[in-house]
């Protein structure tokens, strides 16, 4: 906790710092390990911090476009077959993440 009583954001300051300076697929990587740090329960700080971090993430991803990219080639690449089963997790962890999101386009496309 800060002195002011907020909780402390490590992890969201560690990915804001670093935000500009990756491009977007380590920034899809690290919202993926986000999402799992999340869901795993498996915490640095707090879920809070957790959290913020991926919705940090998950804006960057969404203003520059490339979440709806992500979208296309994680169904791609789901449907290819070829695929560990790790990766195949993230990615459908993602691609649920997407569809409460976005249920239109994920269920259109």
């Amino acid at each position: 906790m800060t002195e002011t009583g907020e909780p402390e954001l490590t992890v969201y300051h560690r990915h804001l710092a670093c935000l500009l300076k990756r491009d977007a697929g380590q920034n899809f990587q690290a919202l993926l390990v986000q999402a799992r740090h999340i869901t795993g329960t498996s915490y640095e700080t707090t879920l809070y911090d957790h959290q913020q971090a991926f919705r940090l993430l998950w804006r960057h991803l969404e203003c520059s476009g490339y979440l709806c990219r992500a979208h296309r080639e994680a169904r791609a690449r789901l449907a290819s077959g070829h695929i560990a089963p790790d990766e195949r997790a993230d990615l459908e962890l993602f691609l649920t993440v997407y569809g409460q999101a976005y249920p239109a386009t994920a269920a259109g496309a």
